[in-house]
């Protein structure tokens, strides 16, 4: 057990240094090409997060864990929310002002309403992951259209994050290592994870909305935090919801467009419903007067550790 535990956190330590060196190389080839820095810094807030996901995803289904792969969207939003939202802003209130998270909150709300119905007939079809696909794409040119109307202290916030001063060579084999140690971090994570899922007698798919989730999920925990320390509140909240958007539109879109999903009747009627209501949660708090205070905070975070007891309750069920 021991041993197992150790490998998923080698795996998780390497996906993060993966994931790391992947989007800085990927902004630096970007910026390079001649796109502006808050372009980029806007893509990188919502994409650079979620790389970790979309490779334990892309791993699992390629070993057909599908459970475990929905699990991980599923439980990386959920952990997003309540977790590193709540968490950050019990430490320090958020103040919004980025003009895009109006959109991008009430869109979270819609696209994973789309995706309840969409598993009504019990799975996540090759259409579904097609359609999930292109709905990333259009939201990828709203967002790098929506850019330039920023306040100029969101955009100098996200250039921030795109700033690199890296060569073409450099950026090239930032990608190339990056991809790498994210498909064998990947592997490593998602052997082990089964492994723990047996000895412990619990389904892949709560392991899935568990540990996976919570360990993929570490990278928007530091993005976020480090933003936050920095007063770039706006950078903490867009990172968490950009993420969130990519986790449902590009990895489980990419990972159904693979091999069809299966979705338990569990998933459908408790876990997404409270994907869904944690984002019904946060609309307000950032619609109102755009700010989550300490409070809105420990609301999240509660619901959280609510959520993460019932997934134990169901686990020793």
């Amino acid at each position: 057990m021991l041993g197992l535990f150790a490998w998923f956190s080698l795996g998780l330590l390497l996906l993060l240094l993966g994931a790391d060196s992947f989007v800085k190389g990927a902004g630096g080839i970007a910026l390079k090409l001649g796109i502006k820095p808050f372009v980029v810094g806007m893509v990188l807030v919502g994409f650079g997060t979620s790389a970790p996901e979309l490779a334990v995803n892309l791993t699992a289904a390629y070993q057909g864990r599908y459970d475990l792969a929905v699990g991980n969207v599923v439980g990386s939003n959920i952990a997003n929310v309540g977790l590193i939202l709540g968490l950050i802003a019990l430490f320090q209130p958020l103040a919004v002002q980025m003009r895009l998270l109006r959109v991008e909150v009430p869109l979270l709300i819609g696209v994973g309403l789309v995706l309840w119905l969409l598993c009504l007939d019990g799975r996540i079809g090759r259409i579904d992951g097609i359609l999930m696909l292109i709905g990333f794409l259009a939201l990828m040119i709203f967002v790098a259209r929506d850019a330039r109307h920023e306040p100029s202290l969101v955009q100098e916030a996200l250039a921030e994050t795109a700033e690199t001063r890296s060569e073409w060579w450099r950026s090239a084999m930032r990608v190339v290592v990056g991809l790498g140690l994210l498909l064998y971090a990947s592997t490593l994570m998602v052997e082990s994870a089964v492994g723990m899922a047996t000895i412990w007698g619990m389904s892949e798919l709560i392991v899935g909305l568990t540990v996976v989730a919570i360990g993929t999920s570490l990278p928007e925990l530091a993005a976020s935090g480090i933003a936050a320390w920095r007063g770039h509140s706006d950078i903490a909240v867009g990172n968490v919801v950009g993420s969130c958007l990519f986790n449902i539109l590009l990895i489980l879109g990419a990972t159904a467009s693979i091999h069809p999903l299966m979705v338990s009747k569990s998933l459908l009627w408790v876990e997404l419903p409270a994907m869904i209501a944690f984002s019904l949660v946060l609309y307000p708090m950032v619609r109102g007067d755009l700010a989550i205070k300490r409070y809105e905070g420990g609301i999240l975070f509660a619901a959280f550790v609510g959520f993460m007891v019932w997934q134990l309750v169901l686990a020793l069920g």
